[in-house]
C-alpha cells in the first residue's frame, strides 16, 4: 500500500489511515465494488495495529465509501458517476419497503455506560446538580468540539456550539434562525416530527422520495426548495444510509443553487456495526 502513518504528527493514525484510505478510493485504485485489502494485510503494510485499522475502516464504511459484508470482507461502494449531472434509474423507496433494525438490551454496552457515569460522579460530585446554561454546559460543548475536529475533521470553537433539549426544540431553532420564507425539503419517508415542528412555525415543507441511495436524483431536480433537510446515515424509517456519491451529489445541488443543508446525525453514533470485517 501507497499509504505512510508519519506518528509524529498529531493526527491519529487511524484518521491519518482513513484519510489515505479515502485518497485512494477517489482516485480509483480501489473502485467501485472491488475488496479493500484484509485489516491484517493493512496493519502490516502501514505498520498499525489491526485496533488501528478496524477504526478507520469503521469511519470508512460510516461515511458511506465502503460497506462491510460478513465473511466477505470490506467493499468499496463509493463510485464518481453518482453525481446530480446523472439522473437516478433506482428504484423508489416507501415506508412500506423500509428495512426493519432490531437490537435486543444485551446489544448495548451497559457496562461502559455504567463505568463512564461512575466517572462523572467521582470527577464532578455535586456540580452535576447545577443548571446548564441555556445553551449548554461548558465541558459538553469542549467535548463536542474535540469530537468532531477528531472524527470528522471539522475545527470550530465552543461558542458556535449550541445543545438543546431534544431534536424538536433543535428544529425550532433552525426555523428561527433561516426563517419561513424558503421551502424546506425533507426525505420522504421521514421523521415525522421534523415536518410538523417545522409546518408549525409557519415552514412549508417540500417530501422528496427516497431511494435505496438516499433522496432520488429527479426529486432533487424537481424541488424549489433552498433548505435541505438530511438524515445520512440511517435514515428513520427507512434505515437508508446515503454513501459518498449521494452526498457529494447533495453538496452540488446546495452549491448550485446557493441553498443550505441540515445535515441531522440521527442515530450516526449509536448505530451498531452489521458483523464482523
Amino acid at each position: 500500500m501507497n499509504i505512510t502513518i508519519d506518528k509524529t504528527l498529531k493526527e491519529t493514525s487511524y484518521m491519518q489511515l482513513y484519510r489515505g484510505l479515502v485518497n485512494d478510493i477517489t482516485k480509483g485504485v480501489y473502485p467501485y465494488g472491488t475488496r479493500l485489502p484484509s485489516k491484517r494485510v493493512i496493519a502490516d503494510e502501514t505498520g498499525v495495529s489491526i485496533i488501528t485499522v478496524e477504526h478507520a475502516i469503521e469511519l470508512l464504511c460510516d461515511e458511506g465509501y465502503a460497506q462491510a459484508r460478513q465473511r466477505s470482507g470490506v467493499f468499496v461502494t463509493y463510485r464518481e458517476s453518482d453525481f446530480l449531472a446523472g439522473a437516478s434509474d433506482a428504484p423508489v423507496l416507501a415506508a412500506s419497503d423500509a428495512p426493519q433494525q432490531t437490537h435486543s438490551v444485551g446489544d448495548f454496552p451497559f457496562s461502559l455506560l455504567a463505568k463512564t457515569m461512575r466517572r462523572v460522579l467521582l470527577d464532578y460530585n455535586e456540580k452535576i446538580l447545577e443548571k446548564s446554561p441555556n445553551h449548554g454546559c461548558q465541558e459538553l460543548r469542549n467535548e463536542i468540539c474535540h469530537y468532531l475536529a477528531r472524527s470528522r475533521g471539522i475545527t470550530i470553537k465552543p461558542s458556535q456550539v449550541i445543545v438543546g433539549a431534544g431534536s424538536e426544540y433543535l428544529y425550532g431553532l433552525i426555523v428561527q434562525l433561516l426563517g419561513t420564507k424558503e421551502s424546506y425539503a425533507l426525505e420522504s419517508p421521514s421523521y415525522n416530527k421534523i415536518r410538523k415542528v417545522y409546518e408549525a412555525m409557519g415552514a412549508k415543507c417540500d417530501m422528496l422520495a427516497m431511494t435505496p441511495e438516499g433522496i432520488d436524483t429527479k426529486e432533487l431536480e424537481r424541488t424549489k426548495a433552498r433548505v435541505l433537510h438530511v438524515t445520512p446515515v440511517n435514515s428513520f424509517p427507512s434505515g437508508v444510509t446515503a454513501d459518498i456519491s449521494k452526498r457529494r451529489e447533495y453538496l452540488g445541488w446546495a452549491k448550485k443553487r446557493g441553498a443550505m443543508i441540515i445535515e441531522d446525525n440521527y442515530d450516526f453514533e449509536l448505530t451498531l456495526p452489521g458483523g464482523a470485517f
